[in-house]
């Protein structure tokens, strides 16, 4: 590390504020600040950048909203907002082989549904759990780096067997028409997990990229998102060359983008949903998902099928981590 990034990072001030029944923990910088919930799956709740004052993340208007989840519950009856992380899978399915066969896996994997460890650690939080599911320690490490927000990551395998897992940020951002999607591919084929209505296809089949035609014959410019509507769509990129994935939000003059090692985190996921066109339903959100992931799609049952999976071995350790930008103007085209 830079003596200028160590600068910049021992100015992060952290506090822990109580909250109606959970704490809040607190990094804040000056430039940009960010709000963790340990006891809810150590959910990021709030991230901001300060000189415009833009949350990028879509929320609930008070702490007395958030409910406490049960594991093994569906994600979107509970808090359907901010900043988790889906492992092992991210659709509920059964473990398809080995020691574990057979094993039941739930819906956005173990950890967004479990109360998690925290300790305040230099110049940021250190928050670990334990899966039920399958048997692992997961971790990660938030600091900040000037407008830049570090998760870093550690997956121990604590027993004597192999398994294979999904990974997935999983990130609730705030978006309005006009949004526009960053990519590092200008064109290509995109693996559909789910299509409302099946207008992009029907799971497994793909569509193109960026231009999509609908099974009505329209086209779709899938890098801007639209007015509120039916349309909501999971995708998958295929295996990315370049490690970035964000989005511009041309009426602000802004935008976030994720950064990454593709040897570590190959995929994105792209959950695009318009928000319906009936009352408000927090289980179908106007948001957009930038999901950096290793591995597709959301049945870890079907990536291992197909090969897409990634594997820890027995007592194993991996580390990968991904950093947050939140900048002024839309980047640079060579992130």
């Amino acid at each position: 590390m830079t003596q200028s990034a160590q600068s910049v990072r021992q100015m992060t001030n952290i506090e822990t504020v109580p909250g109606e029944g959970f704490d809040r923990v607190i990094l804040d910088n000056a430039v940009a600040r960010v709000v963790v919930v340990p006891d809810l799956g150590g959910k990021i709740v709030s991230l901001v950048r300060i000189a415009s004052g833009r949350e990028y993340l879509i929320s609930l208007p008070s702490d007395e909203d958030f409910r406490k989840p049960s594991f093994g519950g569906t994600f979107v009856d509970y808090n359907n907002v901010g900043f988790d992380e889906c492992i092992p899978t991210i659709a509920a399915c059964d473990y398809p082989e080995g020691k574990f066969a057979g094993f039941q896996l739930p819906d956005h994997g173990d950890v967004w549904s479990l109360p998690w460890q925290h300790e305040i650690r230099d110049s940021g939080v250190m928050l670990s759990v334990q899966g039920r599911s399958l048997p692992f320690v997961f971790r990660k490490y938030l600091s900040l780096q000037g407008a830049t927000l570090r998760v870093e990551y550690e997956l121990l395998n604590t027993s004597d067997a192999r398994f294979q897992f999904l990974w997935s940020a999983h990130p609730l951002l705030t978006t309005e028409p006009g949004t526009t999607i960053l990519l590092p591919i200008d064109s290509g084929e995109l693996l559909i997990d789910s299509s409302k209505g099946n207008r992009l296809g029907s799971k497994g089949e793909s569509c193109t990229w960026p231009i999509a035609i609908q099974k009505d014959g329209q086209t779709d410019d899938l890098r801007l998102m639209k007015t509120r509507g039916e349309a909501s769509d999971k995708l998958y990129t295929p295996r990315l060359s370049k490690g970035y994935c964000g989005l511009y939000h041309p009426n602000a003059n802004e935008s976030i983008v994720f950064k990454f090692d593709v040897e570590s985190v190959p995929y994105v996921g792209l959950w695009v949903c318009h928000g319906g066109v009936g009352p408000d339903n927090p289980k179908e959100p106007y948001t957009i998902a930038m999901e950096p992931c290793n591995g597709r799609p959301d049945s870890l049952r079907e990536a291992i099928r197909r090969g897409e999976s990634s594997t820890l071995l027995p007592r194993e350790l991996k580390q990968w981590a991904i950093h947050v930008e939140l900048l002024e103007g839309r980047p640079n085209r060579e992130i």
